[in-house]
C-alpha cells in the first residue's frame, strides 16, 4: 500500500513516473507535433520558440532524451537536470525541440537504429518545416543524455541516409552545426568500456536492443558498428562537446576518452570535459562534481551558443 501511494504521490507531483511535466514557459509553444507516423503510432515534438527572439531566423537545440534506448520520453525537457540550460539558450534567441522516439521495450521489435532513425526524421521534419516555425536550419545543436548522448553523437557523425525512416522525409538532406553529449556510450563493439569498478552491471546488458539477441555481437558484429559513433567519426565531423563522469557506473569515463582519442588522432574537432566526482545524470559520487550542475548547464549553453553564431559576429 506504501509503495502504490508513493508512485500515485510521483506521478501527482511530476506528471509521470520519474519524469518532470511539461514546463511553463513564456513564449509560444507547439505541443505534441507529429513529426511522422509508424504504422498506427505518430511520434510525437514539442517545439518551444524563443522567450525573447533575437532574429527572423532562429537557431534550434534539438533535445533528445535518455532512457537505455527503453525508457524516457519528451517531457524529460522539464526536468530540473536540463530545464535551466534551455531557458538560457531560448533568452538567446533558440528554438527549443523536444522528441518523443520509438523505444526498445521487449516484444515490439524496436531496435537502436530505429531510435536513431526517429531522430533522424524528426531533425527531417524540422528542417521541411522550418518558415513555418522560423527555423534556420543550418543552425541546429543536438544535444542528449546517456543514451540521448549517444544518440546526439550519432545525429552529429553518421551518415542521413543510412538511417531513412519516414519514405516522405527520405529526400532531405539533415546536418547539424554541432552536437553535445552528456555521458553518452560511443563503442558497442568493445564491452571493456562498459566494465567498471564502481558496479557490477552486466558490460553486455545492451547488445540485445542493438540486434535483438542477447549474442547479437557474435552473429552480427557490424550492427554494433552501425551503433557506435566511434566508427562514423571523421575528420571534418561537426564539432562535439562531451561531457563525462570520471565515477559513472552507468556509462564508464573511458568511452569519452576513447572517442576523444580517436578524433585527436584523425583531427575531429572534439571537445572533452571530465567531471569530477559524478556519476550517472550527475550524481555526486565521492564529493560534489565539478564542475558543478548549473555550471555544466552553462558551459554546454554557451557552447551551442558559439557554434552557432555567425563568424563575423565571432571576430
Amino acid at each position: 500500500m506504501m509503495k502504490t501511494l508513493k508512485i500515485l504521490l510521483l506521478v501527482l507531483v511530476t506528471g509521470s513516473i520519474g519524469y518532470a511535466q511539461t514546463p511553463k514557459w513564456d513564449g509560444q509553444s507547439f505541443r505534441d507535433v507529429p513529426y511522422k507516423q509508424v504504422g498506427q503510432r505518430k511520434l510525437l515534438m514539442d517545439i518551444y520558440m524563443p522567450e525573447t527572439q533575437v532574429s527572423e531566423k532562429a537557431p534550434v537545440i534539438y533535445y533528445v532524451h535518455g532512457g537505455g534506448w527503453a525508457a524516457g520520453n519528451k517531457e524529460k525537457f522539464g526536468q530540473p537536470l536540463m530545464l535551466p540550460m534551455f531557458r538560457q539558450l531560448s533568452k538567446n534567441g533558440f528554438v527549443c525541440v523536444s522528441i518523443s522516439y520509438r523505444l526498445c521495450k521487449k516484444g515490439q521489435g524496436v531496435l537502436m537504429r530505429d531510435c536513431v532513425t526517429d531522430a533522424m526524421d524528426g531533425l527531417r521534419f524540422l528542417k521541411q518545416n522550418s518558415e513555418q516555425y522560423s527555423i534556420d536550419p543550418d543552425r541546429i545543436v543536438v544535444f542528449g543524455d546517456s543514451a540521448g548522448g549517444q544518440l546526439a553523437q550519432m545525429l552529429t557523425y553518421a551518415s542521413p541516409e543510412n538511417f531513412v525512416g519516414d519514405p516522405k522525409l527520405a529526400e532531405i538532406d539533415v546536418q547539424p552545426r554541432a552536437g553535445i553529449s552528456w555521458y553518452g556510450p560511443s563503442d558497442f563493439t568493445d564491452v571493456n568500456l562498459f566494465k567498471t569498478t564502481f558496479s557490477d552491471k552486466n558490460p553486455n546488458r545492451f547488445g540485445s536492443r542493438i540486434t535483438g539477441d542477447d549474442n547479437g555481437y557474435k552473429k552480427n558484429p557490424k550492427a554494433f558498428e552501425e551503433m557506435s559513433s566511434y566508427y562514423w567519426i571523421k575528420k571534418d565531423s561537426p564539432p562535439m562537446l562531451v561531457l563525462q563522469g570520471d565515477t559513472d557506473a552507468t556509462i564508464p569515463l573511458p568511452h569519452a576518452i576513447h572517442l576523444k582519442e580517436k578524433a585527436d588522432r584523425i583531427g575531429a574537432d572534439v571537445e572533452m570535459i571530465i567531471v569530477k566526482n559524478a556519476g550517472h545524470n550527475w550524481r555526486k559520487a565521492g564529493g560534489d562534481p565539478v564542475p558543478g550542475v548549473e555550471e555544466i548547464q552553462r558551459i554546454s549553453a554557451e557552447y551551442a551558443l558559439q557554434k552557432v553564431t555567425p563568424l563575423k559576429q565571432q571576430d
